[in-house]
């Protein structure tokens, strides 16, 4: 038992270093450079005859081990048979043995066993018997993988003669290219280098003749190189008294500037207060036109009779303006004429424009601080809402003033602030509505203003602030005019 473990341990070693040894040389095959193809060959064919010599001894060895096992057999069935009486237990025992090598055919024992101890002997040579038949039997199958194996490295090792050939083609040819690349660049290098010398010595002719040109243009710059330095060292010397001469001028630019900025000063100041006296002198002038044309100013404005109104019952009444005095109406009814004087009279043929230039200086005296108020009044269809509101394309007296409030606080504005704001109240028998609140129906009062100016005003009346006449328009709901 222990020979036979100690033959597989070496079948095993064997099996292993011969599979590493092929490992290794194909490895390096596949690895290796075309420089080395024939060290590789040479070496592939060293293992291959060291294998094939190898696994021939090992064969040889294993030979030897079964023969030794098969004479070790033929011995034990060569001993006499052992007969102790007859006994009825007594039984003989056949057993068949094969060896590999063909030296042992049959070997027969009979055993006639008539007691217990020569019983147990007979169990413990079967066992062996089958112990050394199962020994034999794992020897052949290791010996038919070795075979295998052999082949495999056989095979193996003609594939890498055939890629060793193959590389060795590759390299012939590779080296072949190489050569007539080789040959090409020593062609290539040998013209480059001829091309190089032939621009080299044109180069250098022209820089000859450009040296010689710089010498005679430096013997011609010499002159000027000495007023250039003449000129150098003049800037030098201002360079130097250059912070002193800036903070001279820096001294004396600054001494000028606040004198000019004192005289501006000045003249703003003397501006200002021409401009303050005229103001005054304005607005003292325009209160004075005011208040001789009058505080209170009545316009009448006669609209064209329609063609209902010629063909009513009172078509006689007829209405007359004098030529001379733009003030004058005369009423003339069932031939008795009135005679009305007034401030103004505008005929039917009077443009909105017209009527607006009459209070037009109204609006001045509203931003001189003024109270100012303009309204119309008449029957109903005599035409108010036309002159105050008028239409999208000509505007009315509201429309055009407006215009013009804004168009003077915005001209005032870099000087002036001023704040606008709009409140809106209907006086109905008597009674006064605030029409901007959230409740038109409540009632409000007019009282004294508390501040002691002496100006009248409505607790509780709503005021909203615009900034210009479209936010007065939608404050109204009142259609923009264009």
């Amino acid at each position: 038992m222990v020979e036979n473990e100690r033959l597989k341990q070496e079948l095993k070693s064997c099996r292993s270093s011969e599979l590493q040894k092929l490992d290794a040389a194909a490895e390096n095959c596949s690895r290796c450079p075309h420089s080395q193809v024939h060290e590789i060959h040479k070496y592939i064919d060293l293992n291959i005859h060291a294998n094939g010599r190898r696994q021939l001894e090992n064969q040889q060895n294993l030979s030897l081990r079964l023969q030794e096992c098969e004479d070790q057999l033929a011995r034990q069935a060569a001993t006499p048979t052992v007969q102790v009486g007859a006994s009825p237990g007594a039984h003989s025992g056949r057993r068949k043995v094969h060896s590999h090598s063909g030296c042992c055919q049959f070997v027969t024992q009979t055993v006639e066993v008539e007691s217990a101890d020569a019983q147990k002997v007979l169990a413990e040579m079967q066992l062996k018997n089958g112990a050394l038949q199962e020994q034999l039997t794992v020897q052949r199958q290791l010996l038919r993988e070795l075979e295998t194996q052999l082949h495999e490295s056989q095979r193996t090792c003609t594939q890498l003669r055939t890629q060793i050939l193959v590389y060795e083609g590759e390299m012939e040819r590779a080296q072949g290219q190489l050569e007539a690349e080789m040959q090409n660049l020593e062609e290539e290098k040998n013209r480059v280098i001829e091309e190089a010398f032939i621009r080299a010595e044109s180069e250098m002719k022209a820089v000859h003749e450009n040296l010689a040109g710089v010498r005679m243009n430096l013997l011609s710059l010499q002159p000027a190189l000495r007023t250039l330095t003449c000129d150098y060292n003049c800037l030098k010397r201002q360079v130097q008294d250059f912070p002193f001469m800036l903070d001279k001028a820096i001294s004396e630019a600054k001494q000028e500037i606040c004198q000019v900025i004192s005289e501006v000063s000045n003249a703003n100041q003397e501006l200002l207060r021409k401009y303050k006296r005229e103001m005054n002198l304005r607005k003292k002038c325009h209160n004075e036109l005011v208040r001789l044309k009058g505080n209170i100013r009545v316009f009448c404005r006669v609209r064209p009779v329609s063609q209902e109104e010629q063909d009513s019952a009172d078509a006689k009444t007829m209405l007359s303006f004098d030529s001379d005095d733009d003030a004058i109406l005369y009423l003339s009814n069932k031939g008795k004429i009135m005679t009305f004087e007034l401030d103004k009279v505008f005929p039917p043929q009077a443009t909105q424009e017209e009527v607006f230039q009459e209070v037009q200086s109204l609006i001045t005296s509203c931003i001189d601080g003024f109270n100012v108020c303009i309204f119309a009044y008449g029957q109903t269809g005599s035409g108010k809402t036309y002159t105050m509101e008028g239409v999208a394309d000509d505007p009315g007296i509201n429309q055009r003033a407006l215009r013009l409030l804004f168009s003077e606080v915005m001209e005032k504005a870099p000087d002036w602030d001023y704040k606008i704001s709009v409140s809106m109240v209907e006086i109905y028998n008597e009674t006064l509505r605030n029409l901007l609140g959230e409740n038109p129906t409540d009632k409000l009062d007019i009282k004294m203003n508390p501040d002691g100016s002496g100006q009248l005003y409505v607790p509780g009346l709503t005021e909203i602030t615009v900034q210009s006449p479209e936010d007065i328009n939608r404050v109204r709901k009142c259609p923009q005019p264009v």
